[in-house]
């Protein structure tokens, strides 16, 4: 039992003086987690995304326009045709 003691007594001036170390000495960087939890908060505060609701017939097609840079936009349907919501342009039916 006295062993058990000495034994935590000799040791506890070891674990004080390494607590002093990190938390004085060797600060851990608590500024750029800090930062990120107040981005991400802010983030949840200021969430706006409106939803819409997709028209029947819409379809994501290849948009052949360098405005649309090629990729996949909506199409919406337009007489015989679907217009791109991304430029306007009227692709006809294939």
């Amino acid at each position: 039992m006295i062993t058990a003691i000495a034994a935590g007594l000799a040791a506890f001036p070891a674990v004080g003086f390494a607590v002093l170390v990190d938390s004085v000495l060797r600060p851990a960087p608590a500024g750029p987690v800090r930062a990120a939890h107040r981005r991400a908060a802010a983030a949840r505060r200021l969430d706006t995304a409106v939803f819409e609701e997709i028209p029947p017939g819409t379809r994501w097609l290849v948009c052949d326009t360098t405005a649309c840079a090629h990729l996949s936009t909506r199409h919406v349907p337009d007489g015989d045709g679907h217009r791109c919501t991304g430029c306007d342009t009227v692709k006809g039916d294939r």
